[in-house]
């Protein structure tokens, strides 16, 4: 805090606010879907901001205590083909969600900006709940903005942002080139008011010359199908244009918005064509006998409505094969509770309520019915369930909570977790993660998934906030091996029970009796172990002090005089080992980002690849490792 003012860095932002995917897809689905419903002209772009866009804010705003909070962690843009139409989006947005606040661009009457509305809105809670709970704590508010603009000003307001509005002093000296400018945007303004007056012209036009479903098509300016009037309703009309107050003249007379808002109101969609149109208008406003009739007759709302190909589909019910994503067994010493005392039952009841919390804040706006405390719970609706079990008389929780994915049909995300204190008094936990889904491939396994690799909140939370040893406690500091700790160190090498692989990087001492990792490259140490310490060990040693140890952990005398390495201690007795040479010619196609099953990478080579090998190394290893199954869905469901 600087007076009072939240100043954080890049890197605490990437690390404390996490923000699915699901969530900036979900807010675009749904004013898409509502903007799709009344036939607007529209295109919808969102983004969610980046921990270096989110830092720069922080330094240009004051935010913090007694200030603002940060509104548009996530950002929609929606942009409109005609101008009349930001007023029917505005009114869309503010019955959609819940509205905390409008702003739009001042403007002069000497002077032209783009006409560009935002308006706040609180996030809904199922999605405010898949954001990572750290993000509040950062201020940032429970909210995301949405921006409406005209297409007109789209096309040259992303210049006009980074070349006026940020670079003003391009500008300074050069008024003849402003004015120039100013008149470019004046033009587009005139462009927008011009193109709804073009139609509108042409729309009266339409009505005049008698051709009524070019009128309604033109007057009403939205996505209408290609279907004709009936050619009742067509006599219709033509018969009845000769009173004064006739039903074509109403029709035309009709606002847009109007008619808009009778389309949002229906329970369901309808096809938007001309005759629905007529018939909406004429249910709602006109109530004219006749055509109520013929509308009747016809079934309009069905009449052109296009078949579901999911209501009548078959499907093939398959099995669903699960892949595992994360899974650990470990024990909890508690030595990272802070001010408590450290008992067993204490190490119980501490990680039980991060389980229950961890639930609460990812599905319990889904269930109102969930409880403040921990208890025994189980709910579901539809695709979500929760069940919690937990006798607290014998320190015993078994928790399953399964979601399906937003993005990939068919596919379910789960996470379970064992809690227990065993007769020895010390607490146990195994916790898995994992996705299921149709093999694809007659029932064969689809092979690793390390690029799915992702441990629960709950597991993570009670690693950094009760403890975890896992042969040695489990830290994710930097840690020098001294010689007296070669024989436990060893034993712990050799120990079955363990679940944690153990990097061990002996490096050469330099001029100055420091470690001398230089031969790794770009593989921070460091950086590995923060990366990896909530499922690995890292450990480093001194080469001169290493030749104990190495030989006690079974290392040939060969490979133990060949230093600088990197060894691996697998848990079920396999030891990889890497030198300089396999750092140095090291290539490796790191994974740059997903869209579903589609990947692009980036092929790096030396230090940077050999820390993306072993960090993938490691997690192919947990995925595969078979150390907790997790339950039968039967003992969960009984």
């Amino acid at each position: 805090m600087e007076q009072e003012r939240a100043i954080f860095t890049r890197e605490e932002l990437a690390a404390a606010v996490r923000v699915p995917a699901v969530v900036e897809q979900d807010l675009k689905r749904i004013i898409s879907d509502r903007l799709e419903q009344c036939g607007l002209y529209y295109r919808v772009f969102s983004r969610t901001k980046t921990a270096a866009s989110m830092a720069r804010k922080f330094e240009q705003k004051e935010y913090g205590e007694g200030g603002g909070r940060l509104q548009d962690l996530v950002g929609v843009r929606v942009n409109l083909y005609f101008d009349d139409d930001v007023k029917i989006c505005r009114s869309i947005l503010k019955e959609t969600f819940e509205l905390i606040e409008w702003s739009t661009s001042e403007r002069s009457e000497e002077e032209f900006k783009p006409i560009k509305l935002n308006g706040v809105f609180r996030m809904p809670e199922y999605l405010k709940a898949e954001i990572s709970p750290e993000t509040w704590d950062m201020f940032i508010d429970d909210t995301f903005e949405v921006q409406i603009k005209t297409m007109f000003f789209e096309g040259w307001h992303e210049i006009e942002h980074d070349m006026r509005y940020k670079g003003e002093e391009l500008w300074s000296g050069f008024g003849g080139f402003s004015r120039y400018f100013n008149s470019i945007l004046a033009t587009l303004e005139l462009c927008d008011k011009s193109m709804v007056s073009l139609f509108e012209d042409l729309g009266h036009a339409l009505y005049k010359a008698g051709r009524w479903s070019d009128m309604i098509r033109c007057h009403f300016r939205m996505r209408i199908d290609d279907a004709n009037l009936y050619p009742e309703v067509e006599a219709y009309l033509d018969e009845d244009r000769g009173r004064i107050d006739n039903i074509a003249k109403q029709i035309y007379k009709t606002p847009r918005s109007q008619l808009m808002e009778v389309f949002l109101k229906r329970p369901r969609r309808i096809p938007i064509n001309v005759n629905t149109i007529v018939a909406l208008l004429n249910e709602n406003f006109f109530q004219d006998p006749r055509l109520t009739a013929i509308f009747k007759a016809h079934d309009v709302y069905n009449d052109g409505r296009e078949e579901d190909p999911f209501e009548n589909r078959h499907y093939e019910m398959r099995p669903l094969a699960k892949h595992m994503v994360f899974q650990m067994v470990t024990e909890l010493n508690g030595n990272r509770m802070k001010d408590e005392e450290v008992l067993p039952e204490r190490i119980f009841a501490k990680a039980a309520d991060l389980i229950w919390q961890w639930i609460k804040n990812r599905y319990g706006g889904l269930f109102r019915t969930m409880p403040a405390q921990l208890s025994w719970y189980r709910a579901d609706v539809y695709g979500y369930h929760v069940q919690v079990e937990i006798e607290h008389a014998r320190q015993l929780l078994r928790m399953h909570v399964r979601h399906t994915d937003l993005d990939v049909g068919g596919r379910i995300w789960y996470s379970e977790a064992l809690l227990a204190r065993g007769a020895d008094d010390i607490v146990r936990l195994s916790a898995c993660s994992g996705y299921a889904e149709p093999d694809k491939e007659r029932g064969i396994p689809q092979g690793l998934r390390s690029s799915f690799f992702s441990f629960p909140g709950f597991y993570k939370a009670i690693v950094d906030n009760v403890g975890v040893v896992n042969g040695l406690e489990c830290s994710g500091r930097r840690r020098i091996v001294k010689p007296e700790q070669a024989a436990d160190l060893a034993a712990v090498i050799g120990s079955r029970e363990r679940s944690f692989p153990l990097v061990l990087v002996v490096s050469e001492r330099d001029e100055n009796g420091l470690m001398d990792e230089g031969w790794l490259g770009q593989f921070r140490v460091s950086d590995f172990t923060r990366t990896v310490w909530r499922y690995a060990h890292v450990l480093t040693c001194y080469a001169d002090e290493a030749g104990e140890l190495l030989s006690l952990a079974g290392v040939p005398a060969r490979t133990a005089k060949a230093l600088p390495r990197l060894f691996i201690f697998w848990p079920d007795g396999a030891v990889d080992d890497y030198g300089p040479e396999d750092v140095e010619n090291c290539s490796f196609g790191r994974h740059l980002e997903a869209r579903g099953d589609a990947r692009t990478y980036d092929i790096v080579k030396g230090g940077q690849a050999f820390y993306h090998r072993i960090v993938t190394e490691l997690r192919d290893w947990n995925i595969s490792a078979g150390m907790w199954e997790g339950f039968d869905l039967e003992t969960m469901t009984q």
